[in-house]
């Protein structure tokens, strides 16, 4: 049976194709259609484009910005900047933001995913997350036509997070094989994934323990599996961390973020929407906040009784200063620091790149984007001359590990060199700058980097080589990343550490390796 359509019918087809034509311009920036809808058409899009290498334009005292700032945040002490100065989840009279003229309110709003929702819909202007985390949202975001960047650095981990296993379990390499829980797509996810990919472990051993782990919808569940022995290994974050691993004998932390104490960062991120109308605002936000950081510095009790008055926090003010000495709070040097300038190898792009690969491998992002496309410094370069730059923070210093100490992880890397030299070939170089962005991020470790040849050739000889080749890694390391020589340590052990038969092609090319042994810095423990 044929289908007629009336003329009528054909004139409702045509302004439904007008109507979709123009609604997909809309999206992609082509034409901007919300001055005729009152902004009601794709709110959750943006139609400003921002140029973050121009310079900030920052409106005359008389031009209007919107006052009202809505920040996703989670129960989180890091954000503790921000709710000293708000005085709470809502501003508070004669409190910081409100001298600056700002309606600050903190949405708590535990779940990632509906925390990222709630920026890309408009419903809040800002967010709190973690670098690893936008690093997904961000890619995401991208696809959808949502624009947003990250602006502020709100703190480091160091501590706070951690990975936990039983009993016998002493390294990275010994998580081979066995159960562990963590909260997915979440900080705990990446920093059990970084480890993984940073230890000796195979792709397929890798794949296992992903395949077997088991999966919680928060943070504190894995430490309550892992005291209840229903896991043999848990990520998790403190106090919950310290408490399982006190109820269950034998057990201990294999690595926190005291060691990679330069990977998990908070940070916030701000639409672009609401950045591009409200630049000042943007500005305000981001002093009144670190006025919030010195003021805790100054007064932490303070800061400690505050979280415990926040109802929906649930966090009695002794568990916050815990919870709070697991976490350095981000002064303006640090964030000038953390985000580094244009094109700078900064801690952000470090991390933000390792995250996009977690999450390429993921199949959650379709694209791995240059962590410029990212981030808006021009909010903290705006607040220049108001704060101290000089690093509040003492350089790490490092000692030896003692003898016999068991590394918590031990990298097996195929490094080139030139046929009996120690001049690394070119192709060489982006393992060894592999080794260097995790050094980064693992700051308090220290590392011994041995040579290692097949037994071909003079023992004395090999001896010698492999102990050049592994001075010419840690030279490397040391020219391009900065790092000091007493945070290095090279030997040569010739042949005498086969990890494989030297009879055979394969076997002979596995024994000529660099490994690569980390430590914790005892100088931090």
């Amino acid at each position: 049976m044929a289908l007629k359509i009336e003329k009528g019918g054909w004139t409702l087809i045509f302004l439904i194709g007008v109507a979709l034509v123009g609604y997909s311009l809309h999206r992609y920036g082509v034409i901007d259609l919300s001055k005729w809808t009152g902004g009601r058409i794709g709110s959750s899009k943006v139609a400003e484009k921002i140029d973050t290498s121009k310079p900030l334009e920052l409106p005359s005292s008389g031009t209007a910005e919107s006052k009202d700032v809505k920040i996703r945040v989670n129960i989180w002490v890091g954000c503790v900047g921000g709710l000293v100065a708000n005085g709470g989840l809502d501003t508070v009279p004669d409190s910081i933001y409100d001298k600056k003229g700002l309606k600050v309110s903190f949405k708590i709003i535990d779940d990632w995913t509906e925390g990222a929702a709630a920026l890309a819909t408009g419903n809040v202007d800002m967010m709190l997350t973690t670098t690893d985390v936008w690093a997904k949202d961000f890619g995401q975001f991208a696809d959808k036509g949502v624009g947003a960047r990250a602006f502020f650095m709100v703190d480091w981990s160091r501590g706070a997070d951690g990975v936990i296993g039983r009993q016998g379990i002493n390294s990275i390499e010994d998580l081979a094989g066995k159960t562990v829980a963590f909260a997915p797509y979440t900080p705990s996810h990446f920093l059990l994934w970084n480890g993984l990919k940073s230890s000796g472990l195979s792709t397929e051993q890798r794949n296992e323990i992903f395949a077997k782990a088991v999966h919680t919808k928060d943070g504190i569940e894995p430490a309550t599996l892992f005291a209840q022995q229903k896991v043999e290994a848990a990520v998790a974050w403190d106090p919950d961390m310290s408490d399982a691993v006190a109820k269950r004998p034998g057990s201990k932390k294999i690595y926190d973020t005291r060691i990679a104490n330069r990977l998990i960062a908070d940070i916030l991120v701000v639409s672009d929407s609401f950045a591009a109308k409200n630049p000042q605002t943007v500005v305000k936000f981001a002093e009144g906040w670190l006025d919030g950081v010195e003021f805790i510095k100054a007064q932490p009790s303070r800061a400690y009784n505050l979280i415990g008055t926040i109802k929906d926090f649930n966090i009695p003010s002794d568990l916050a200063k815990t919870m709070l000495e697991g976490v350095r709070l981000a002064d303006y040097a640090d964030n000038v620091s953390f985000f580094g300038s244009s094109g700078s190898d900064s801690d952000y792009a470090n991390i933000f790149k390792m995250s996009q690969e977690m999450y390429r491998e993921e199949r959650l992002i379709k694209r791995v984007a240059g962590a410029e496309e990212s981030v808006d410094r021009r909010y903290i370069a705006a607040l220049s001359g108001k704060f101290s730059s000089t690093p509040s923070e003492a350089p790490v210093e490092y000692k030896p590990p003692s003898p016999g100490a068991t590394p918590i992880a031990t990298q097996r890397r195929s490094i080139y060199f030139d046929t009996n030299s120690a001049n690394m070939s070119v192709d060489s170089r982006a393992v060894v700058d592999e080794i260097g962005s995790f050094m980064r991020a693992y700051e308090n470790t220290v590392v011994d980097i041995e040579g290692n040849t097949d037994s071909t050739g003079a023992h004395a000889y090999n001896l010698e080589l492999s102990k050049e080749r592994a001075e010419a890694v840690r030279s490397y390391l040391m020219q391009k990343y900065g790092y000091p020589a007493a945070r290095m340590r090279a030997e040569g052990n010739g042949p005498d550490n086969p990890i494989d038969t030297n009879n055979t092609p394969e076997g002979r090319e596995k024994n000529r390796r660099t490994d690569i042994k980390v430590y914790p810095n005892p100088a931090a423990q």
